[in-house]
């Protein structure tokens, strides 16, 4: 049986038996709006169990509910977290290497150390 709530227009799938024979107050789980669901067709209805059935709150299907629930779920890529620190490490090596350019230039080979000076660096693209 199809229940529509008057006021939002939610739709839910109700068993016939849980509103009985007489009807019964449901409520929207969507816009909690309260209303009385009278049974489509009396002669159509079985017989109310031995138990009364107590007043309870229909809830709107959940998305995806259709589906089965064990599914994988996909993996998670970490991209910015490793961009960012690969961009961490480039900047903290090279504040190290300015800070002890000094130190790092006495370490390398006597052409070199030519070689790497601002001035011979503006002779060579000068060219």
């Amino acid at each position: 049986m199809q229940v529509t709530c008057p006021n939002c227009g939610a739709r839910y799938a109700v068993d016939p038996l849980a509103i009985g024979p007489t009807g019964r107050t449901v409520q929207c789980a969507r816009c909690s709006h309260r209303w009385r669901e009278r049974p489509i067709a009396p002669a159509a209805v079985v017989p109310p169990p031995l138990r009364p059935i107590p007043d309870f709150v229909i809830r709107p299907p959940t998305y995806n509910s259709g589906l089965p629930a064990l599914t994988t779920p996909p993996a998670k890529t970490r991209w910015g977290l490793w961009l960012s620190i690969a961009a961490a490490t480039v900047v903290v090596l090279g504040l190290a290497a300015y800070a002890f350019r000094g130190e790092l230039l006495a370490l390398l080979p006597a052409e070199w150390r030519d070689f790497l000076h601002i001035d011979a660096l503006r002779e060579l693209f000068r060219q």
